[in-house]
């Protein structure tokens, strides 16, 4: 995981180059060579800005909308230093701001986890990075920079250039350092685009031995892995016979250039008709889309400094209030190969290890000071609390169709699934199998729920509750009555008898 993501930083700067710059040489500079030399790249430290803005459209913004907008455009990031050690250790340390707030955060990562700590938080955090329950063929570093080379060569050898691309010598700091650089200046609209997505897809449906040749270099690399993850087993990825890889590799690519062959003669014509049927698409792939890009290269063609715009325009819609989205970001990078050293997060107070996407709003904010304007900006702002969720009946509500995942109403009490309403808040469910109770915990309190099937009586912190209907069970799942566990985990419900709807909100 970890791997990926450095990788794959180093290949977006390749894939813009390449797409966008396509494979000629300009002035003097190999710009293929220049795009495949960002893989190349072991070690570096840099520096890197990025700022977004929304460019609301010219009619009256609602209060809404325009705090929406304001609020966007707050945020910018800000990296001071990014150390690369190695392919396996990086760390970043910068600010983020938004809406007003600077929240200073450092972060490190090496082959296993990502370690992040922002300013307001109790403790860092670690999040694990690699693939606990996959079993199977892993890829290292040479086989990722292999598969990023393979494919980003190929497109070099296809893709043309856009029109308006140039390159200039000139002297430039960084770091500090002043320098004799190649400056590769790119521009490309909107409407290029499709010109060049066909000139792209012809090129390439005439070199079939080309495209042979790509699947046949990644076969071997990634089939078995593509295998595991189905779930495969080892030995049957590993009993592909030579003939079978051969039938394989054609049956992929005929695919291939049948679907290209059917694609190009009427390209410019499908084009037309999805701009006829969809002018939103014509608006987007208008001349008023701009990316333009500097990239500032040594003589070795490693990026060293760069500059990149983005403005993409947005169709003409009644309920959007953007016209345009603006990205900005600039940077620069130096000590390339060089001895590196990452800087590692301090946990000195220790370390709140959590898997991915298992870290509830509840449990995030218990470790971040409440008086820190990181709480204030996830709480208040991200509302990172709130919940909605919406349960549908079928036409009878004394009905129940689908147990476990719609509510139904017993002696005139509105009954809720219990489980699927306390996933939805991020409660967790436990199950006492000697007294045949369940616990729920609630995640912003941490309050603790008793109840127990066929039972009335329930519990909040030790204090009993009597309910307007006992626990039920349905088909195995539990039902509860919605307005006791919907106002015991923080959050209200709304029936809407004639829509056949139930909306659970938590603010």
């Amino acid at each position: 995981m970890m791997k990926r993501v450095k990788l794959g930083l180093a290949a977006l700067l390749s894939m813009l180059l390449v797409l966008l710059a396509g494979c000629q040489a300009v002035g003097g500079v190999d710009v293929g060579k220049a795009a495949l030399s960002t893989l190349d790249v072991k070690s570096s430290m840099s520096k890197q800005t990025l700022s977004i803005q929304l460019v609301p459209t010219d009619g009256k913004l609602t209060e809404k909308d325009r705090k929406m907008i304001e609020l966007i455009n707050s945020f910018s990031l800000t990296i001071d230093q990014a150390n690369m050690q190695d392919m396996n250790h990086t760390s970043i340390e910068g600010t983020a701001k938004f809406n007003g707030k600077k929240l200073p955060f450092h972060m490190a990562m090496d082959k296993k986890a990502l370690t992040l700590s922002v300013e307001g938080m109790t403790q860092p955090v670690s999040v694990p990075l690699e693939l606990e329950d996959f079993a199977g063929p892993k890829m290292n570093n040479d086989s990722i920079i292999q598969m990023y080379k393979d494919v980003w060569g190929f497109m070099l050898k296809h893709a043309p250039n856009p029109s308006s691309i140039s390159v200039t010598p000139v002297t430039d700091k960084v770091n500090g350092e002043s320098l004799s650089l190649q400056k590769l200046h790119i521009d490309i609209r909107g409407d290029e685009l499709v010109g060049l997505a066909k000139g792209f897809l012809t090129s390439v449906s005439k070199d079939k031995e080309g495209v042979k040749e790509l699947i046949s270099r990644m076969y071997d690399t990634y089939y078995p892995i593509f295998e595991a993850y189905a779930g495969a087993p080892e030995e049957a990825t590993a009993s592909v016979s030579k003939a079978e890889k051969e039938k394989n590799i054609n049956e992929g690519v005929e695919e291939m250039m049948k679907a290209l062959n059917e694609l190009l003669p009427d390209f410019d014509k499908n084009v037309n008709e999805l701009f006829a049927n969809s002018p939103e698409f014509k608006e987007v792939f208008s001349k008023n889309t701009v990316l333009s890009l500097d990239y500032l290269l040594d003589s070795k063609l490693n990026i060293r400094k760069q500059n990149i715009d983005l403005t993409v325009q947005l169709p003409s819609s009644k309920g959007l209030p953007v016209k345009q989205v603006k990205v900005h970001s600039e940077g620069e990078t130096w000590s390339v190969n060089e001895p590196v050293t990452v800087h590692e997060v301090d946990s000195s107070k220790g370390i709140w290890s959590v898997k991915q996407g298992e870290a509830t709003p509840g449990e995030t904010l218990r470790h971040v000071d409440r008086q820190s304007e990181l709480y204030r900006l996830l709480k208040d702002d991200m509302n990172i609390t709130k919940k909605s969720l919406i349960l549908y009946t079928e036409k009878d509500p004394k009905d129940l169709n689908d147990a476990g995942y719609e509510p139904v109403i017993v002696n005139n009490t509105l009954m809720v699934p219990l489980k699927y309403v306390a996933d939805a808040l991020d409660a967790k469910l436990t199950w006492d199998n000697a007294t045949k109770q369940m616990t729920l915990t609630e995640d912003l309190t941490g309050s603790k729920i008793v109840l127990k099937v066929g039972s009335k009586q329930a519990s909040i912190d030790g204090v009993t509750k009597t309910l307007a209907q006992p626990v039920q069970s349905f088909e195995g799942y539990a039902y509860v009555p919605m307005n006791f566990i919907t106002e015991a985990l923080g959050a209200k419900g709304s029936w809407d008898a004639k829509g056949l709807a139930l909306t659970i909100k938590r603010d």
